[in-house]
């Protein structure tokens, strides 16, 4: 049974070719690719596991600190080492993760990033 689905970390699907509208998702507004699994795996078997920078496995929610000053692309913004980043997303990305900073949603490459 052909269908689509989202790699965004939505985990969407639709039953024809189509855009993900998951609010939030990485891939929010892009086409989905085309699936064809019978048992509903959508070849994602393996579990994906997302690690800070000392190797610690980081889950949805968790508050993470910087461990480096970093500067936010496209604007002035400078992320100063130290600052404790709450409630981070897992975007089913093993390196980076997603919060929000005010309005703004940003990406965090996991290797600047440890645990609280």
């Amino acid at each position: 049974m052909t269908h689509y689905i989202c790699k965004g970390g939505c985990g969407g699907t639709l039953p024809d070719i189509g855009i993900c509208e998951g609010d939030g998702c990485a891939n929010q507004y892009e086409m989905m690719e085309e699936c064809e699994c019978t048992d509903g795996s959508h070849g994602m078997e393996e579990v994906v596991e997302t690690r800070d920078s000392n190797g610690v496995i980081l889950q949805e929610g968790d508050s993470v600190q910087l461990i480096k000053d970093l500067d936010v692309k496209g604007s002035s913004i400078n992320l100063k080492r130290g600052k404790v980043v709450k409630k981070i997303r897992l975007i089913g990305d093993t390196e980076n993760v997603e919060f929000k900073e005010g309005k703004t949603t940003m990406v965090l490459k996991t290797c600047y990033v440890k645990k609280v």
